[in-house]
């Protein structure tokens, strides 16, 4: 079934830190808005055998990456394999909101998971 969101709506920044949040998923993908206010930074971390597309929707961040720094600002679009470790800061005074789009869904499901 077709679903709409504005998934912007559905959390705000923290002000001490960051928002990571499911806003869809499916049997095989998923996506979930991130939200770092200015001075936050992603703990390092890797996404499994999902890949990961970043959409940046709002502010500007950077990406730590092995050939060096790499600005994100609205509109830009990043693919991490999901061995790759992702590193992203906001190192500016206004929030940044990025989607990130799974595939497959990440974490995975659980075989003896109920729900």
């Amino acid at each position: 079934m077709m679903r709409k969101i504005r998934p912007t709506e559905l959390a705000d920044y923290d002000p001490d830190g960051f928002v990571a949040l499911e806003v869809l998923s499916s049997e095989h993908s998923n996506v979930r808005m991130i939200r770092l206010s200015p001075g936050t930074t992603l703990p390092p971390h890797t996404h499994g055998a999902s890949d990961l597309f970043l959409h940046v929707v709002e502010g500007t961040g950077e990406l730590d990456t092995p050939d060096g720094p790499i600005q994100l600002r609205v509109g830009d679009l990043a693919h991490f394999r999901g061995d790759e470790e992702l590193r992203l800061s906001n190192g500016s005074t206004t929030g940044l909101t990025l989607l990130a789009f799974l595939a497959p869904a990440f974490p995975p499901a659980s075989s003896d998971d109920p729900t």
